[in-house]
């Protein structure tokens, strides 16, 4: 990711300077540009949808495979539309465009902990849990970032309820978006309805991982281990906590030197850094999206070809279905 109050909170704070670039005016336009914000994280919660579940991979091939195409797919699929459907998409994708910016800057600095986690030697700590620790890692730095941004915790700030704000008519105009990219750049014909469903589904679990006291928590956590025989919790992974601290244990704001996983280039920039480098982008990334031609040599040279996770993948690499 990172986590939905992150990617969401960064939407808000750039949302101004979106607007100043496309003219966004609309409450609509706003919650679509939001939402955006959240890219194809609402995807991966199709898994708790007997009939929806088999779409769920289109979360991981547009995160890791095909960006240029993802992003050439995004552009003609809103030209394709028209008038307030085209306007809503537009808001859609430009909100999408910042969550690639946040994620391809975030993620290297995330793998980074998650490796360096993983592989300190801890007994039945090792890759295996890989996405338990990611996801814990993302959730210490969500409650910081509100508490940071809005000076609240999640006992206030529910994620549930000042989160994925979208009417019918957005959701609608975003399903055909996402019907065009999944056809287009992955050759897969996905239910029309896969997105809005997708949202819903992510909103339904943010609800029940809402958990200020702990108490649902710690029980949901316990069925978890019960039943998954493991020692690691999801829920409690990414459940967030009522927890008003301005910084987190992740934030590496002593700037210790870290190795990008994907191009072993060496950094010493903390969250807040990064955050920064990937909001000064903003701008200059919307109008040169909106600006290029609809052609793939473009859409290569918007990208560098980097994915959400900040690794490079190139037009026809392979994704898993």
């Amino acid at each position: 990711m990172p986590a939905i109050l992150t990617h969401d909170l960064f939407g808000r704070d750039v949302f101004d300077d979106a607007s100043d670039v496309l003219g966004l005016t609309t409450d609509d336009e706003k919650d679509a540009f939001l939402l955006g914000n959240q890219g194809p994280d609402p995807l991966f919660y199709l898994v708790i949808d007997p009939l929806m579940r088999k779409w769920s991979p289109l979360g991981n091939a547009m995160h890791d495979a095909r960006p240029a195409l993802l992003m050439l797919a995004m552009r003609e699929a809103v030209a394709g539309l028209e008038g307030r459907e085209r306007a809503l998409a537009r808001a859609y994708v430009a909100g999408f465009v910042c969550h690639w910016l946040l994620d391809s800057t975030m993620h290297p600095f995330v793998y980074a902990w998650q490796h360096g986690i993983c592989s300190a030697g801890v007994p039945g700590l090792d890759e295996r849990a890989g996405s338990r620790v990611h996801a814990e890692i993302e959730r210490d730095l969500d409650e910081m970032v509100l508490f940071t941004i809005t000076g609240q915790t999640v006992r206030s700030y529910r994620p549930h309820a000042r989160t994925l704000s979208a009417s019918r008519e957005v959701l609608a105009a975003v399903d055909k978006v996402y019907f065009y990219i999944s056809l287009w750049a992955y050759n897969r014909a996905i239910d029309p309805r896969t997105f809005s469903t997708a949202v819903r589904e992510f909103r339904l679990v943010q609800h029940v991982f809402d958990s200020p006291s702990g108490r649902k928590r710690a029980l949901l956590g316990t069925l978890e281990r019960a039943c998954g025989r493991t020692p690691f919790s999801l829920v409690c992974a990414m459940s967030h906590r009522d927890r008003a601290e301005l910084t987190s244990d992740f934030d590496n704001r002593a700037h210790r030197a870290w190795e990008h996983p994907f191009t072993h280039e060496r950094s010493e920039k903390g969250f807040w850094d990064l955050w920064g480098d990937a909001r000064s982008r903003v701008p200059s990334a919307l109008r040169a999206f909106f600006s290029m031609g609809l052609d793939l040599a473009d859409a290569r040279e918007f990208t560098g070809d980097v994915n959400f996770e900040g690794a490079v993948s190139a037009p026809d690499a392979p994704f898993t279905w």
